[in-house]
């Protein structure tokens, strides 16, 4: 006989899961987002830990690099993954680290929309034009935050002429 936690997502999906519908987004939304060919509904599965229902249920474990990449979609870090998948936060891991040389720290330390945004703008360019882009978008990025603390600074003083 089956009990209820035997239907229980597994501890990666509630993560993704929970991380996902912070953002606001659907499983469609979110599996466009990944770095390769992947469904809603694979997505749902992979969240729930099982597809069909009844007698037609079958596990759906998701695989470790499969699971590193939903996470690192909506935002998951591989610390916060390591209690709930090991393996998939050393993919994670390894993600991050081939990451996070290239990108500047000011883009690093941004609010996760703004590295969204960046990360899709990315997708319809080069390799080997990223650090270039990079570079670029993280000076416009330092440039709009002197401004906006220019700003919040308050009004300065006018110069007199004369």
């Amino acid at each position: 006989m089956t009990t209820d936690q035997d239907h229980s997502p597994p501890g990666h999906g509630v993560l993704i899961k929970l991380a996902r519908e912070a953002q606001g987004i659907s499983p469609e939304t979110a599996a466009a987002r990944m770095p390769f060919k992947f469904s809603g509904s694979s997505w749902r599965h992979v969240e729930a830990g099982y597809r069909g229902a009844g007698a037609k249920r079958v596990a759906v474990p998701g695989k470790p690099s499969t699971v590193a990449a939903m996470a690192r979609t909506v935002g998951v870090t591989a610390e916060r993954m390591q209690e709930h998948n090991p393996a998939a936060a050393e993919i994670l891991r390894e993600m991050e680290r081939q990451q996070a040389p290239v990108i500047p720290d000011v883009l690093r330390e941004a609010p996760p929309h703004v590295r969204r945004m960046i990360d899709a703008a990315l997708e319809d360019v080069e390799p080997e034009d990223v650090p270039e882009l990079l570079r670029e978008i993280a000076s416009d990025y330092e440039a709009v935050a002197r401004r906006r603390a220019r700003k919040a600074a308050g009004p300065q003083h006018p110069r007199h002429a004369g």
